[in-house]
């Protein structure tokens, strides 16, 4: 069976490795690699506006008893009945354990983040970065919160999720619900689209279940927000033109790709300035007749959003961008300045696309309404949640100024 298109794209783009692959186990890339690193940095930098972060990797293995203890048969573990030297330990499947294990012996009140991967039995497909048996990455983000603290450290975690979302041109909104009362007392779910307009969990935010946070053996109240690769998969999914993955300077691994007719003094020292303003640029040269096109196909695979061609005639430079397709002479070689904003015009484009897929897919498929709670009762509406921060709004039903932004869905819990 073909691969999915987004899979197609980032095999192509060098972040996952294509086939023969391994069911449920998608290997990662070069590329693929520093485009994770670039979004990890940019939640850490998110969420250091309010505290600085201890980024943390737990082992591969955890123990089988201590899980146990708080999520009682944990069904969905492969468990290792015999671990040479390792007795008692299971392929880990979720950090929190660990982490707050951490927090508690450290007295620490600033968050651990966990980066790493989690194994967990996944029958059926297996579309990589959406439903895997080896999760990478796994970013998971736990805090201990005071009495009356933790409604806005979630508040302010949500907001985190939604920019960074954002930040790589997906828009999203969290919605408040109580289908997962059994491992969150509060749980927010942060609800992006995929391209055929339906729903997707991006991410989970949760105030843990008192019944958990006392397995835990911990008093104060437990924090639990967490996102995977999912990200970069729906990244392919919602960015991408007909050369393949286009995604934003954001988390491109290369940002500027310069395609060369030869070196020269003048080109070396308008590199080294792009390096030195911190942008991510890297060089090709055109050869033989095409040269220049086969040049900017191979960068536009593996997602550069900006190309600059200095391959022509002495002097000339072309600036390529993306989406749509569309090529224009400068006069000079582009200042650091000049090339962000010509990035930043791409990053727009992008988002703008994305944001009109959102707005589509929440009208067409009837998801968001405003309405008070008794309107909702009668119309019969299969509520999921409420879209927070949930300011008071007009009830479109019977007019009520005590209406809520409510998320609907007739799939119930969806991911």
């Amino acid at each position: 069976m073909s691969a999915p298109p987004y899979v197609r794209a980032l095999e192509a783009a060098e972040f996952i490795m294509g086939p023969p692959s391994i069911k449920g186990i998608p290997l990662w890339r070069g590329a693929g690699l520093r485009a994770v690193r670039l979004l990890i940095e940019g939640f850490l930098t998110l969420v250091a506006q309010r505290d600085e972060a201890e980024v943390v990797e737990h082992g591969f293995l955890a123990s089988a008893e201590a899980n146990r203890q708080v999520f009682g048969s944990y069904a969905n573990v492969y468990e290792l009945v015999v671990v040479p030297g390792k007795p008692g330990m299971q392929f880990r499947s979720d950090n929190i354990v660990s982490s707050v294990g951490l927090l508690r012996r450290e007295g620490r009140r600033t968050p651990v983040v966990s980066v790493g991967s989690i194994l967990r039995d996944s029958p059926g497909k297996t579309p990589p970065l959406f439903r895997d048996r080896n999760i990478w990455p796994v970013v998971e983000l736990n805090q201990l919160a005071d009495e009356g603290e933790a409604s806005a450290l979630l508040d302010f975690y949500a907001t985190v999720l939604e920019d960074l979302l954002w930040s790589i041109g997906i828009p999203s909104i969290t919605v408040k619900t109580p289908e997962l009362a059994s491992y969150g007392k509060t749980t927010y779910l942060t609800v992006a689209v995929l391209p055929n307009k339906r729903p997707t969990v991006l991410a989970t935010l949760y105030v843990l279940a008192d019944e958990l946070r006392l397995a835990l053996g911990e008093r104060h109240d437990v924090i639990d927000v967490g996102f995977t690769g999912k990200l970069l998969a729906t990244a392919a999914m919602v960015h991408a033109d007909v050369r393949g993955l286009a995604l934003p300077s954001t988390i491109a691994p290369v940002q500027v790709g310069v395609t060369l007719a030869e070196r020269g003094d003048r080109a070396e020292r308008w590199l080294a300035e792009l390096h030195g303003a911190g942008l991510r640029c890297e060089t090709a040269f055109a050869s033989g007749s095409g040269g220049r096109a086969r040049a900017e196909r191979s960068w536009h695979r593996r997602s550069v959003p900006l190309v600059i061609g200095l391959d022509r005639t002495t002097g000339s430079v072309t600036v390529c961008t993306r989406s749509p397709l569309h090529r224009a002479e400068l006069p000079d070689l582009p200042s650091p300045q000049q090339v962000r904003d010509l990035l930043a015009g791409s990053d727009a484009r992008l988002a703008g696309t994305a944001k009109r897929l959102f707005d589509a897919a929440m009208d067409e498929g009837e998801y968001l309404r405003s309405m008070c709670e008794p309107c909702a009762e009668a119309a019969d509406l299969a509520v999921f949640g409420v879209v927070v921060p949930s300011p008071r709004v007009r009830c479109e039903r019977c007019g009520d100024s005590k209406g809520q932004r409510l998320f609907i869905s007739d799939e119930g819990r969806f991911y």
